[in-house]
């Protein structure tokens, strides 16, 4: 084993110790040490520090240079009491002399870098990434126009009464009417909300649907476009020019409200914004209703009104009863779909109607008979349905005989009473004299040639010229023409 010796504190050669003896020291010296080490558990401090996350490694520190050791000529070996040598005195400023680079500097220095990291990390993120909505303005009402896409909404601001863009962020929050959180999809045309925007004005923070927005479900109300006001018997509601009306997500006029809609209004302060058509209407048309005698329409258990009112009404949309009545028709009442938005047709066309017996009798025989135009078989009785009809007798040598007559129970008879008519006849006089004077019946006709139209009958016939005997004949007239030659002496 080879000799060492070391330099004094006067520079030196000390006394030479084998190498062997030396770590036989060391061993000692380990299992005596009593002194904690302050920095504690060398794999606990490096097991927390690998822990922590960063962005960039911490620039490793510089090993402890290893102590260099000279080899000298060796001495003589120095014979000790008890065969130890003595412990040197220990040195108040022995701490000054141990090297810069020890684990207790090493675990300072490592502390002090990650605080400074940590404050470094917190003012990058304050710098690079604050959040637009950390600072926020006050909630105002907004009208949700138009939906764009998931991330902007098209709205009417009624504060600032001017349309705006309003995006949203993946930490914008919206709330429900129970302050539950929802999903922003949830979002659609004809909401009213509260939007809290940023301090910027173009991301929306919160979102809700708050109690200070009024919401109501009613029905009876029509919109008067001129005041622009929804009216109901009893109530009424003023709206802007700016107000949706919508049914189905799809905008309508304010027109097309009719009292029979069920509606969701909302509004702030005494102004409606939004009006959502939870149930429209469509319509019901009542065609071949003329041929009906005082005709009544019943929708559903409504009163009854007159049919002949009853051209377009607007009702609800969904199944509805209807009862038709008449003097000239059965009862009848038919179940109908009506679907919203449209029209439906009811027809009466094949409505059944009633029916009679007319039965006409007349003072002649062997006349034709006429009921509205048409002729039919006098000799037996006309079943026809309920109603008006215009019944006609013919016979010649008599006078037409007329009567409207009204069929309104199983069985009408009428009777006619015809009268003998009048029947005329061309009468021709001639005279051998011309400018006689003729007279019937005693009353100047005028002066022969004459032609004359007269009943028939029996006529006294005289023609009278001063200087001639004068003509008289008793004439019965039974035909169509009659000619007379009258002839004076």
């Amino acid at each position: 084993m080879k000799d060492y010796h070391f330099e004094n504190d006067n520079k030196e050669f000390d006394t030479t110790i084998r190498l062997d003896h030396i770590n036989e020291k060391v061993k000692e010296l380990e299992q005596n040490q009593t002194d904690e080490d302050d920095l504690g558990d060398k794999d606990e401090f490096l097991n927390a520090f690998e822990s922590e996350k960063f962005e960039d490694p911490l620039p490793i520190q510089p090993a402890e240079e290893p102590m260099t050791f000279v080899t000298r000529e060796p001495r003589k070996q120095p014979v000790y009491d008890g065969g130890q040598p003595p412990m040197p005195p220990k040195d108040e400023n022995d701490e000054e002399d141990e090297p810069f680079w020890n684990k207790k500097t090493i675990g300072l220095i490592t502390i002090a870098a990650l605080v400074v990291l940590g404050i470094c990390f917190g003012i990058v993120k304050m710098v690079f990434f604050s959040n637009p909505l950390d600072k926020a303005t006050e909630a105002a009402p907004m009208l949700v126009t138009e939906v764009l896409d998931e991330e902007e909404l098209l709205v009417y601001d009624i504060n600032a009464a001017k349309q705006k863009t309003v995006n949203l962020t993946p930490e914008t929050v919206v709330y429900n009417e129970d302050e539950v959180q929802i999903q922003p999809d949830i979002i659609q045309m004809g909401d009213l909300l509260m939007i809290q925007m940023d301090q910027d004005g173009e991301f929306a923070v919160t979102i809700s649907y708050d109690d200070s927005i009024k919401k109501e479900e009613i029905t009876g109300l029509k919109a008067d476009t001129s005041a622009k006001e929804l009216q109901g018997e009893d109530r009424s509601f003023a709206y802007d020019k700016k107000t949706i009306f919508y049914y189905d997500e799809e905008e309508i006029r304010p027109e097309d409200i009719e009292s029979c809609d069920v509606l969701e209004i909302s509004g702030i302060g005494d102004v409606v914004w939004s009006v959502k058509v939870l149930e429209y209407h469509g319509y019901i048309t009542v065609e071949n209703a003329q041929n009906i005698k005082n005709g009544t329409f019943t929708l559903d258990e409504e009163e009854p009104v007159p049919l002949s009112d009853v051209e377009k009404i607007a009702v609800k949309e969904g199944t509805h009863s209807i009862t038709i009545k008449g003097d000239n028709i059965e009862s009848r009442t038919d179940s109908v779909l009506v679907q919203a938005g449209e029209t439906t047709v009811y027809d009466l066309s094949k409505a059944q109607q009633k029916m009679g017996v007319l039965a006409v009798n007349a003072n002649v025989s062997d006349y034709k008979l006429y009921i509205n135009g048409a002729l039919v078989d006098s000799s037996q009785p006309s079943v026809l349905p309920f109603g008006e009809y215009d019944v006609v007798i013919l016979k010649n040598g008599y006078k037409e005989w007329s009567q409207t007559v009204t069929l309104n129970q199983d069985a009408v008879s009428v009777n006619a009473q015809l009268e003998t008519e009048e029947q005329l006849a061309t009468v021709v006089i001639n005279c051998n004299e011309a400018d006689a004077n003729v007279f019937i019946n005693g009353e100047e006709k005028g002066t022969a040639p004459l032609q004359v139209t007269l009943p028939y009958g029996t006529y006294e016939v005289e023609v009278f010229k001063d200087g001639f005997t004068s003509y008289h004949q008793t004439v019965q007239i039974q035909s169509s023409v009659v000619h007379i030659s009258a002839t004076l002496g």
